[in-house]
């Protein structure tokens, strides 16, 4: 029976168990060490698995983003007015181009949840798909697009080589800024 695993299964569970273990001795900083092994270990078995493929990326600089952004984004000239930017890491691993962040959209789940003012409606789809993206598919180039003007949330993803893609994650497709649409970025605040 543990020969019809997949090969990788057996170092990915012991890493999970040592994890766990860890946790109830308690060694809560050996254990976060552990769990961050199980994740970057279970992710890569998954890719090899062709399960959840996660996408190339290239490490890049928070100043690398924000430079990208200026040039991207007409109303950003990375002062706080019109478009603020939070950056919560130091560095960033950017899908390398539209090709491989495909499996994470095609995977977007949150795009099948029912919309609930005030509960769950576009910044909390906007945000649950920048995490989505972060763990599984292993980028935190996507972030979340607070848009005053448009009175609407969603998804901005960079690529390494500095260009953007807006992605709605309340239907799963990449949309255009435009002064009649919900995706005008004259005015907000970016968090990646």
């Amino acid at each position: 029976m543990l020969d019809q695993l997949p090969p990788g299964i057996v170092p990915v569970v012991t890493v999970l168990v040592a994890a766990i273990a860890s946790y109830f001795t308690g060694k809560k900083k050996e254990a976060s060490k552990k769990i961050t092994e199980f994740e970057t270990e279970f992710r890569e078995l998954l890719t090899e698995q062709g399960i959840f493929p996660s996408p190339k990326v290239k490490r890049e600089s928070k100043e690398f983003v924000e430079q990208s952004l200026q040039e991207e984004i007409e109303a950003f000239d990375g002062s706080s007015v019109p478009i603020d930017l939070y950056q919560s890491d130091s560095d960033y691993y950017l899908p390398v181009s539209p090709e491989t962040m495909k499996e994470a959209k095609i995977f977007n789940i949150f795009q099948y949840f029912p919309y609930r003012p005030d509960r769950f409606d576009c910044e909390d789809y906007a945000s649950a798909y920048m995490t989505f993206a972060a763990f599984l598919f292993g980028t935190n180039g996507v972030g979340t697009v607070y848009d005053y003007s448009s009175a609407h949330a969603y998804n901005i993803i960079l690529y390494s080589n500095g260009t953007i893609e807006l992605y709605e994650p309340q239907t799963g497709e990449v949309v255009e800024t435009g002064p009649d649409t919900d995706y005008s970025l004259k005015s907000g605040m970016i968090v990646f």
